[in-house]
């Protein structure tokens, strides 16, 4: 009896433990209803190369996938590995980042990346029809904290749920590219 007590006192808690890790694990994407903050049809997506979107509201065009993966217009979803960088990488990347026979992508400002948030959706707070498997975690801004004691900071916005941090710049983020539409 005593071989079944410690049996029961060791296997419910690590049960316990990979039941709650696997329900994290498969979390899906949770709405709201109410007015959309990035509607589908403000998105440009025909006649145009599938890899990028215009948003007819800004006339910014956007990646449709993080960087490091790519579109696969007959699943329509981003496949391949998400690349996590540090704020000085992505700022690079950018410089040789093309898509859609473009080349003058760059890393969105802060005002520009909250643009694209779906403020009714968490986890991630993106509109998936527009920007499909988008990583729920954050994402680098061009933009850098510029008071005096957070040089060593850029600012990011969090896609589990739409929020703006400053964060330090050796930290690994994702990077969803923009530039101008034309």
């Amino acid at each position: 009896m005593k071989n079944i007590s410690n049996f029961t006192t060791v296997i419910i808690p690590s049960f316990l433990s990979t039941l709650l890790l696997s329900f994290n694990l498969f979390a899906e994407q949770r709405c709201e209803t109410g007015d959309e903050t990035t509607p589908s049809e403000n998105f440009i997506t025909e006649g145009i190369s599938s890899d990028y979107v215009i948003d007819s509201t800004t006339g910014l065009a956007w990646a449709r996938c993080v960087v490091g993966q790519t579109w696969d217009a007959t699943n329509e979803m981003c496949v391949g590995e998400a690349l996590r960088l540090t704020w000085q990488q992505a700022l690079q990347t950018a410089t040789a980042y093309s898509a859609g026979n473009f080349d003058d992508w760059r890393v969105p400002n802060v005002k520009e990346l909250a643009s694209i948030v779906e403020r009714t959706c968490v986890e991630p707070a993106a509109n998936q029809a527009i920007f499909a498997n988008t990583p729920d975690e954050r994402h680098w801004t061009s933009t850098p904290n510029t008071s005096a004691n957070k040089r060593d900071e850029a600012w990011s916005v969090a896609f589990y749920n739409g929020r703006i941090d400053s964060n330090d710049k050796n930290a690994d983020y994702y990077v969803r590219m923009v530039r101008y539409a034309e």
